[in-house]
C-alpha cells in the first residue's frame, strides 16, 4: 500500500479553517441519515521553557526519532492523536474504503491555553452545532486517559465517560499600608497565611457516589483484576461506599482525586518593596470540581470557612458579589464595616459544572469497547473513568450525550512512564502504530453501528 499525498486527503474530505487556524476535516458518507462520528484532537503544545532546554535529550522542537521513540514537546500531547487519525484515514482511503457514516475530525489550536482560553475549541463546537443541531452527533472521541494501564496485574483501558468541574477562585486581603518600621501584629501578607492554611487543612469531603464512572472501575477491578488485595476486593463488592473503599482511595493523591473536589493554592502576590507593608495581597486557588459537587457548593465552602474568621479579625467580608446559597454563613458583612482591619474578598473566575456522565450500558460504549479488545487484546479491560482534568470536550457537551476521552496506546511501551509537559516528552512508536491501528479499526466498526 503505497502512502497518499496530503493532497489526496485534501481532495477526498472537506477541509475548512475556523476561526484562522481551527480545522474541520469532513469524510463525507453514503448515509445522511447516520450521525456523524466525531474525532478531536489539538494541535498546540504547552511551552517547553528556555530554563530547561539544555536538560533535553534532543531540542524539545526537534521532532527526533531515534528508532525508538519519538521526541519533542507535543509527540504525546496531542500531536501523537491528531497525527494517527489522519494516518488513518490516509490508510482507509488508500484501500478505498467508503463510509456509510460522516466522519468528522475537529482540531483545535488553543487547548492548552487554560480554562478560559479555549476561544478556537468554542468556535469549532458552535460551527458543528449550527451545522448538525443538537445531539447531532452519534459519538465524541477525545484525548484523554493515557494509555492502557496495569493495574492489580491487569491490563485496563479506561475511557472517561465524564469530566469534573472546574473553578478558580482568588482570595484577596486587603489591609492598610505604612512604614515597615510601625508593623502592626499581622500585615496582609500575615492574614493571607492564615487563610491560606485554613484553605489547605480543610480540603472537600471525599465521597463516592453512584454515578461516579470510578465506581463502575473499581467493580470491574475486583471481579476481574489478579492482584486486587482481598479485603478490598471483598469491601468494593459488599458495600459500594464503605470506609475502606475510601480510604483506599485517600491512600494516593491521583487516586483521591477521582473522589473529592481538589484544592490547589497555585499562585501568590503581594508586597512591593522591603520597607513598606503590604496593602493588597491575593491567592489564586484552583478547583476540579467532583461528580457530587457543585460551582455553588465550592462557593459555599468558601463562605462558610472564612466567613468566621472575618468576624474573629473584624475583617469586612465580600464573597463572589453576594452570590452565595441561603445556607451560607454570612455570605457579606456589610455591618461590620466600623473597623480598619481591612477586606477580606473572594471572586470567582472561570466556573465550569462537572460534565454530563455518557452512559455505559449502550451499544456506542459497547463498539468503543470492542474496538478496543481487538486492536489490544481480549485480555484488556475495559472500564469506565472519571477525567481529573478537561478537555475541549467542555464545549461540546450539547453535540452528543456519548463522549469518550481516551488515547489508545499501552503505556508500557515507555519504562519511564508518561512524559507530557515536562522535559524529555516522547513518544514510543510502537504506541504511535497502536493509535494508527485503534482509529482505522473505529471508524470501521462505528460505521457498521446502528443505534
Amino acid at each position: 500500500m503505497g502512502w497518499l499525498t496530503l493532497n489526496d486527503r485534501y481532495k477526498a474530505l472537506t477541509v475548512e479553517t475556523v476561526s484562522t487556524h481551527g480545522l474541520l476535516y469532513t469524510w463525507h458518507g453514503t448515509e445522511d441519515d447516520l450521525k456523524p462520528l466525531l474525532l478531536m484532537a489539538h494541535s498546540d503544545v504547552v511551552p517547553a521553557g528556555e530554563s530547561t532546554s539544555e536538560e533535553w535529550t534532543y531540542p524539545p522542537f526537534s521532532g527526533r526519532y531515534d528508532g525508538d521513540f519519538v521526541w519533542g514537546r507535543g509527540s504525546e500531547d496531542d500531536k501523537s492523536n491528531l497525527i494517527a487519525m489522519l494516518t488513518a484515514i490516509d490508510c482507509l482511503l488508500a484501500c478505498n474504503f467508503q463510509p456509510q457514516r460522516t466522519v468528522i475530525v475537529s482540531v483545535g489550536f488553543d487547548e492548552e491555553g487554560g480554562a478560559e482560553q479555549s476561544y478556537g475549541a468554542r468556535c469549532l463546537a458552535e460551527t458543528l452545532l449550527e451545522r448538525y443541531g443538537e445531539y447531532g452527533i452519534e459519538m465524541i472521541f477525545d484525548e484523554g486517559i493515557a494509555g492502557i494501564e496495569n493495574r492489580f496485574g491487569t491490563d485496563f483501558a479506561l475511557p472517561a465517560t465524564a469530566e469534573k468541574g472546574y473553578i478558580d477562585v482568588t482570595v484577596k486581603v486587603s489591609a492598610p499600608g505604612g512604614h515597615s518600621s510601625t508593623p502592626p501584629d499581622h500585615t496582609a501578607i500575615g492574614f493571607l497565611s492564615q487563610v491560606i492554611g485554613l484553605i489547605e487543612d480543610h480540603p472537600f469531603k471525599s465521597q463516592l457516589v453512584r454515578q461516579n464512572p470510578t465506581l463502575i472501575y473499581l467493580r470491574q477491578a475486583a471481579l476481574q483484576s489478579k492482584t486486587m488485595p482481598q479485603d478490598l476486593r471483598e469491601a468494593i463488592l459488599g458495600a459500594q461506599s464503605s470506609k475502606k473503599i475510601l480510604d483506599y482511595m485517600d491512600g494516593d493523591r491521583e487516586r483521591r482525586a477521582m473522589v473529592r473536589t481538589s484544592t490547589a493554592v497555585d499562585v501568590i502576590q503581594g508586597g512591593d518593596k522591603v520597607n513598606s507593608l503590604p496593602e493588597n495581597v491575593s491567592v489564586l486557588v484552583n478547583h476540579r470540581i467532583a461528580i457530587q459537587d457543585s460551582v455553588q457548593a465550592v462557593k459555599d465552602h468558601y463562605v462558610r470557612l472564612l466567613s468566621p474568621w472575618a468576624r474573629k479579625w473584624n475583617f469586612k467580608f465580600h464573597a463572589f458579589d453576594g452570590e452565595t446559597s441561603t445556607q451560607a454563613t454570612n455570605p457579606t458583612i456589610q455591618s461590620e464595616n466600623n473597623s480598619d482591619s481591612g477586606d477580606l474578598t473572594l471572586t470567582a473566575q472561570y466556573e465550569l459544572e462537572p460534565s454530563p456522565v455518557s452512559e455505559v450500558d449502550d451499544a456506542r460504549f459497547r463498539a468503543l469497547a470492542g474496538t478496543i479488545k481487538g486492536v489490544f487484546g481480549d485480555d484488556v479491560v475495559v472500564a469506565p473513568e472519571l477525567l481529573s482534568g478537561n478537555t475541549d470536550t467542555r464545549y461540546y457537551w450539547n453535540l452528543s450525550p456519548q463522549i469518550y476521552r481516551m488515547s489508545p496506546w499501552r503505556a508500557h511501551h515507555d519504562p519511564r512512564g508518561t512524559r507530557m509537559h515536562t522535559i524529555d516528552e516522547r513518544m514510543p512508536v510502537e504506541g504511535l502504530m497502536e493509535m494508527v491501528k485503534f482509529y482505522h479499526e473505529f471508524i470501521r466498526v462505528v460505521d457498521e453501528l446502528h443505534v
